[in-house]
C-alpha cells in the first residue's frame, strides 16, 4: 500500500512549536532531510517532548470525535450540527458519512491525523537511537526511549478504541508495504508499546521528564510507569465492541495493570494555545452541550430518562414538568438545572434536557488550567470492575465504600452491599457515568459500547478517514447498515422508568 507523510512539516512543526530552539535551516523544503532536522540531542528531545501534546489535543479537540461520542452515548445531548453531534445522535441512528465532501468529515480525520503525527515523531526519534545516536548520555537515551514507547502506546491504543482498523507503525515498519490491521490488533499493539515503556523504565536509572513533555508536570520515572499502567488497564477494558467480548477479557491482567496504576490525578495544564481541551470547554459552554436525561435518571430513578417527543413544555404522564432532580448523590451540584431549552424542536425533542454539566464552569473564564484526563477514581473503578469479573465482589465493594473515594467524598453516599456481580457492576458503571464525564474523549461511549447499551443503529467505531483512503489509494468505505453488534450497535439502554431510547 502506498504511503504519504509530510515528514519535514511534521518534524519542524512539533519541534519549533514546543521548544523553539532547534536549528531548522533546511535549504529545500520539498526534499525533507530527517538527518538535518534531527541533527542534535536537543532536536530529538524536542521532537519526542512535543509528541504527547499533539495526541492529547487530537482526542480533546473540538473538531475531533470526542463531542460526537458524548452524544452518541446518550451521556450528553445536543441538536447543533457542529462536530457531527446532531448527525450521529439523531433518532433513529444512522451510519457515518465517510465522504471527503461531508461537512463534518474532519471529525474522524482530526484524530487520525494527530495520532500519526504524534507517532511519527517518536518513531523518528527511536530510529535515530537504534542507529546508535546517544542523547546526551546512556541514561537520558533510555528516558527518551521509555517516553517514546509510552506515546506509541496511548496513540495505538486509542486508534484501536476509535477506528475499525488502523496502521501499526514503529521504528522497524517498512512504510512501502504498510497494511491496515483490525482494531483488536491495533489496541493490542498499544498495550505492547506500553509494556515496552514499563520494561524500559524498570531497566534504567530513575529519571525526571523535562519541562514541556506534559505541561504542568515533571513526572518521575515511577509516575510515568504508573500512568502507562493505568492507560494499559483503560485501553484493555474499553476495547470491546460488545458485552460478550467484554466479559471474555483477561480481567486478571487488567487488575494487575490497575494495581500498578496512578494514585495521583493526571490533569495536564492547558494554556488554550499549545495544550487545549475543547471537550471540556464546549462540553459545558452555555447553549451548547447538555446532559442527557439518562444520566439524571441514573441519579434519581423516578426522574424521566428522556424528554417526550411531542411537546416544548414538559408533558409527562401526569402532565407536570418534573422540575429539578433531587437525588441523594451530592454530585447533583455538578449539574445545573435550566427550566428552558434553546435547541431546535424540529430536530427532535429527544435532544432536549433540563440540565447542563457545570463542574468545569471555572474553565469558561480562560479555557486554561489543569484539565483532568485520568482521575484516580477511574483507576480504582477499573480495579473494582476487574475484581468483580474475577469473582471478588467483596474486594470491589471495599473500593466502592472507601471513605477516600469519590463516591463518598464527593457523593456523600451510603455504603453499598451488592448481592451479586450484576449489582456490583451497576454501581461501578453509575460511578463512571457520573464522575468521569468529559474527562478523556470517548470514555462514556466506550463504556456504553462494551455493555451493549448504545442505541440500536449507533456506529461502534469510525472508518478510516476518506481523505486518508484517497491518499493511499485504498478502497473507499463507510460504516453503516444493519445492526450486527460488531460495527453497528444491536443493543439498547433502558431507564429505571422503563423508557428506552428511542421508544419501543
Amino acid at each position: 500500500m502506498k504511503t504519504h507523510f509530510l515528514k519535514y512539516l511534521l518534524i519542524t512543526g512539533i519541534v519549533a512549536s514546543t521548544y523553539g530552539c532547534a536549528d531548522l535551516d533546511v535549504k529545500n523544503l520539498n526534499e525533507p532531510d530527517t538527518d538535518r532536522v534531527l541533527a542534535t540531542p536537543g532536536d530529538l528531545i524536542g521532537l519526542a517532548g512535543g509528541a504527547l501534546r499533539v495526541w492529547s489535543n487530537g482526542i480533546q479537540e473540538f473538531s475531533g470525535v470526542g463531542l460526537a461520542m458524548c452524544t452518541m452515548a446518550d451521556q450528553n445531548t445536543c441538536s447543533w450540527g457542529n462536530a457531527a453531534m446532531k448527525d450521529l445522535s439523531s433518532e433513529p441512528r444512522a451510519g457515518f458519512n465517510n465522504n471527503i465532501t461531508y461537512a463534518y468529515a474532519y471529525v474522524n480525520r482530526t484524530y487520525w491525523s494527530n495520532s500519526y503525527k504524534s507517532n511519527s515523531a517518536v518513531v523518528d526519534v527511536l530510529k535515530k537511537i537504534e542507529e546508535g545516536t546517544v542523547i546526551n548520555s546512556a541514561e537520558e537515551t533510555e528516558m527518551i526511549k521509555a517516553w517514546s514507547y509510552f506515546v506509541q502506546g496511548v496513540v495505538h491504543g486509542y486508534l484501536g478504541l476509535i477506528f475499525d482498523k488502523a496502521n501499526i507503525i514503529d521504528e522497524t515498519t517498512d512504510l512501502t508495504t504498510l497494511e491496515y490491521s483490525g482494531y483488536k490488533e491495533v489496541a493490542a499493539a498499544g498495550i505492547a508499546f506500553l509494556d515496552k515503556a514499563i520494561a524500559t523504565i524498570d531497566g534504567t536509572t530513575p529519571f525526571v521528564l523535562p519541562d514541556g513533555f506534559i505541561r504542568g508536570y515533571n513526572l518521575t520515572s515511577a509516575q510515568l510507569r504508573q500512568l502507562a499502567s493505568s492507560y494499559a488497564a483503560r485501553i484493555m477494558a474499553l476495547t470491546p465492541r460488545n458485552k460478550a467480548d467484554n466479559d471474555a477479557l483477561d480481567w486478571g491482567k487488567i487488575l494487575a495493570y490497575a494495581n500498578d496504576g496512578i494514585d495521583w490525578e493526571y490533569a495536564p495544564d492547558m494554556d488554550d494555545a499549545q495544550w487545549i481541551d475543547n471537550l471540556k470547554g464546549y462540553g459545558v459552554y452555555p447553549g451548547w452541550v447538555r446532559v442527557d436525561h439518562r444520566i439524571l435518571n441514573l441519579m434519581q430513578h423516578n426522574y424521566p430518562s428522556r424528554w417526550p417527543d411531542d411537546n416544548l413544555s414538559w408533558n409527562t404522564i401526569d402532565g407536570n414538568d418534573p422540575g429539578p432532580a433531587t437525588p441523594d448523590d451530592l454530585r447533583i451540584a455538578d449539574f445545573e438545572y435550566l427550566p428552558n431549552n434553546n435547541f431546535r424542536p424540529e430536530r427532535g425533542f429527544y435532544h432536549f434536557s433540563h440540565y447542563r454539566y457545570s463542574r468545569y464552569d471555572d474553565w469558561l473564564t480562560t479555557w486554561q488550567g489543569p484539565a483532568p484526563q485520568f482521575r484516580v477514581w477511574e483507576n480504582e473503578l477499573l480495579k473494582a470492575e476487574a475484581m468483580v469479573h474475577n469473582g471478588d465482589i467483596s474486594g470491589a465493594t471495599a473500593i466502592l465504600n472507601d471513605a477516600s473515594g469519590a463516591r463518598k467524598v464527593r457523593g456523600g453516599l451510603e455504603d453499598v452491599s451488592p448481592a451479586n456481580a450484576e449489582e456490583a457492576l451497576e454501581i461501578i458503571f453509575y460511578e463512571r457515568d457520573v464522575e468521569l464525564m468529559l474527562t478523556q474523549g470517548g470514555t462514556g461511549f466506550f463504556d456504553m459500547r462494551r455493555r451493549d447499551m448504545l442505541q440500536k443503529g449507533t456506529i461502534l467505531h469510525f472508518p478510516v478517514p476518506a481523505a486518508e483512503l484517497e491518499i493511499v489509494g485504498a478502497e473507499w468505505y463507510t460504516i453503516s447498515g444493519a445492526p450486527d453488534g460488531e460495527n453497528i450497535s444491536n443493543g439498547m439502554w433502558k431507564g429505571y422508568d422503563g423508557l428506552t431510547s428511542p421508544p419501543n
